[in-house]
């Protein structure tokens, strides 16, 4: 999907961010929204480890300001503590050296963005009118259960209190 059509997504009236998030794909993101950096990977491999540039960092610069993610996908992801973003630089850095290809590390890459995005962000949906009615109905009866609690109680403190009988 090129810049354009994710921008229409993003803005158009009729998609809203939770639509925006629900259809997120890695084809939906902006190639040059990231820049990547590869580096040696880590751990055992040998040969291929030492010489191969296989670990992928990608990074999206400017996050507050991207014009590709909705503004309340951003406030949400901000607020509740993304986790690859850094407050320092106001970037976005997500990291891959699972596999020994470049491209599939940098595709891993991508699906972990999208995942924790699609992880963080939650969206609250319209409350039925059944809903609300079997809500009120609760609400009512345990007020109700706990009034009559509450004078059974009271009716029991009043029978233990000593009562001055003269006859």
């Amino acid at each position: 999907m090129r810049l354009n059509a994710v921008l229409k997504l993003s803005t158009k009236t009729g998609v809203s961010a939770k639509e925006w998030v629900k259809q997120l794909a890695p084809q939906c993101i902006p190639k040059h929204a990231f820049s990547a950096h590869f580096d040696r990977s880590s751990g055992p491999g040998g040969q291929n480890v030492n010489k191969v540039n296989s670990k992928c960092t990608l990074t999206l610069e400017n996050f507050s300001t991207c014009i590709w993610i909705p503004q309340e996908v951003r406030t949400q992801l901000l607020s509740k503590g993304f986790r690859y973003y850094a407050p320092a630089k106001d970037s976005v850095v997500v990291q891959a050296d699972e596999s020994r290809s470049r491209e599939t590390n940098r595709q891993l890459c991508l699906d972990k963005f999208i995942k924790e995005v699609k992880q963080t962000c939650w969206f609250a949906t319209p409350t039925s009118p059944e809903d609300l009615q079997k809500w009120q109905e609760i609400r009512k009866k345990t007020g109700e259960l706990r009034l009559k609690n509450k004078k059974r109680k009271s009716e029991t403190k009043k029978l233990r209190k000593k009562s001055n009988f003269d006859f």
